[in-house]
């Protein structure tokens, strides 16, 4: 086995707060308990990285992919202030955080300590499945995770004359991560580390109250507008601000042995 991810940890990262964000089609808004059935690595032609996550939601497969870096290998983005200045503090990715978060709740160990074994599973390439060999991290196989799950309106991407993604009018539905919790002790990591010996897991119900059952229009074209090209897929991601997880990595577990 090998650790593939020994050089992405949190060290100097800004922390990262409790945040309330703005198959058979996507998933209504809320937060599922899922059993993972894989968790593995992979990159894209430019070189960013990425792990997906296939999880056994109540006997239908979820899967989504995070992206972890970009495509320098950088799993953080500098912050800016309002007026558009970078502040000299480096903001962990949505995705990094997200999966830190996975690997922090079903193993006790950060991103960076979780070993990898090569295994085949089905992924998707060319618009069919293919058996591939992927490393997988096997720590976080069969473990339960609770995932507060939005679905959302965005539009359909469409290569330019560069060869650059770009959003077009055309639009569809989706879902992505917007926070992890502990599937029991209903906690966030930022609850556990900051709560002390008694943490209390107020985020959950919060979470339920400003998002359940809402669908997040993410549109940057809408209602029929043409013709404007939007910044790239992940130029948009990686301005965005995180919304989940802890920048530093634990010495210990904090949910202890379950």
């Amino acid at each position: 086995m090998s650790t593939l991810f020994g050089n992405l940890s949190t060290d100097g990262l800004e922390e990262a707060t409790d945040r309330l964000g703005g198959g058979f089609g996507p998933l209504d808004t809320d937060i599922y308990v899922m059993k993972i059935k894989a968790m593995y690595a992979g990159q894209s032609d430019g070189g960013a990285r990425s792990v997906t996550l296939i999880g056994d939601n109540g006997g239908k497969e979820y899967r989504e992919t995070f992206w972890i870096t970009n495509k320098k290998g950088q799993n953080f983005f500098m912050a800016k202030d309002k007026q558009g200045n970078e502040t000299g503090k480096k903001s962990p990715m949505m995705g990094f955080t997200i999966v830190d978060d996975i690997c922090q709740i079903t193993t006790g160990k950060p991103l960076s300590e979780q070993e990898t074994e090569d295994k085949v599973v089905q992924v998707w390439e060319d618009g069919k499945q293919v058996n591939k060999n992927v490393p997988m991290l096997v720590e976080t196989l069969g473990q339960e995770v609770a995932l507060g799950i939005i679905r959302r309106r965005v539009n359909k991407n469409a290569k330019d004359e560069s060869g650059n993604y770009v959003p077009t009018a055309e639009e569809r539905e989706e879902n992505g991560t917007d926070k992890v919790f502990h599937p029991e002790l209903k906690l966030t990591i930022v609850e556990a580390k900051a709560g002390g010996d008694n943490p209390e897991p107020v985020f959950w119900d919060a979470w339920l109250v400003l998002n359940k059952g809402k669908t997040q229009d993410r549109r940057k074209i809408k209602d029929g507008q043409g013709g404007a090209a939007g910044a790239p897929q992940a130029a948009r991601a990686a301005s965005a601000a995180p919304a989940a997880g802890a920048s530093a990595a634990p010495k210990k577990s904090l949910f202890g042995k379950k």
